[in-house]
Order: structure tokens, then sequence, then C-alpha cells
């Protein structure tokens, strides 16, 4: 019960590790060309499609594991979630300027 409360709780500080690491990235290179403004959001969308699809492929095997399967989803949303908020910081700065 406790190790998978602990995934869950490691997924959660990843996703906020990956999303402040998004942020900082695309905020300190706010002001350079498309593709590198947007490298942190990019890695991060690849990041959360390679889990995702792992999970896809690989859940049926992980059912019995509960905990480890709603971490799995977490952080493969989460992913989402922080190239999403990176990809809107880079848009929501070209739109202003």
């Amino acid at each position: 019960m406790l190790i998978g409360l602990g995934i869950i709780f490691i997924s959660f500080l990843l996703v906020g590790v990956l999303t402040l690491w998004g942020v900082r990235y695309t905020r300190k290179n706010i002001h350079e060309d498309r593709k590198k403004k947007f490298k942190a959001a990019k890695n991060l969308l690849l990041l959360g499609i390679i889990i995702a699809v792992g999970y896809i492929i690989f859940a049926k095997k992980f059912s019995q594991n509960i905990d480890f399967v709603i971490s799995w989803i977490l952080f493969a949303s989460g992913c989402f979630f922080a190239s999403g908020l990176a990809f809107f910081i880079g848009f929501y700065n070209e739109k202003e300027n």
C-alpha cells in the first residue's frame, strides 16, 4: 500500500520538476527562434506520447498493481500538461509582440 502511494508521489514530483524545467527553459529562450524556444515543449510532448503509447501497449500486463497504473497515467497526462504550459507561454509571448 505504501509503495503504491510512494510511486504516485514520485510521479507527481517528476511532473512538477518537468513542468518547472519546461517553463524555465521557454522563458529563458523566449526571444530566440521558434525551434529553440519550443524545444522543451516538444520534448515533453514526445515523452508524453511515448509514455501514453507504452501505457496502451503494456497496461494490461500491470493490471494487478493499480497504483503503478495510476501513476503511469498521471505521469503521461502530466507530461502533456507541462508541454501545453510551455507551448502556451511561448505562443502567448509571440502573440503579445
